[in-house]
């Protein structure tokens, strides 16, 4: 079995999941999103959380297809995240930084476009060619 990591960033929690690759959710949990120091530790504590994740379920790298993660902000094809204030953070690659302390591919996303794309796979979109997604945060 192939196993995928889904990553929520909010402002005040990180909410992740372990999938298999037909999108079934096997668990979630969530940790606390650290903005101390301009969200320094954000990154690092959800790579820990993974690895941690990953032990645990004595899961072995190659069976992790990777990592998808929506964050706040601009982000480009390539990972790159054009600020988020709400989490002190500037312009860097989340993709590459993530990747780098998980060793697993890394897709990041915005994080409204990217559950708007799940509801359309998974939730109450399926099956239909186009649907309208709303937000709500505080």
């Amino acid at each position: 079995m192939k196993y995928i990591f889904g990553v929520d960033l909010g402002g005040t929690t990180v909410k992740m999941g372990l999938f298999n690759e037909s999108g079934e959710v096997l668990e979630k949990w969530e940790i606390k999103t650290v903005k101390d120091n301009n969200g320094a530790q954000i990154l690092p504590d959800i790579a820990a959380s993974i690895n941690a994740k990953v032990a645990e379920k004595n899961l072995v790298k190659d069976e992790v297809i990777g990592v998808g993660i929506g964050a706040p902000g601009p982000i480009d094809d390539d990972g790159n995240i054009y600020g988020a204030p709400n989490l002190g953070w500037g312009t860097f690659n989340v993709s590459k930084t993530l990747s780098d302390l998980t060793g697993f591919k890394v897709k990041t996303g915005n994080d409204a476009n990217v559950a708007a794309l799940g509801e359309m796979w998974m939730g109450g979109g399926k099956g239909y060619n186009s649907i309208v997604m709303v937000t709500l945060g505080l």
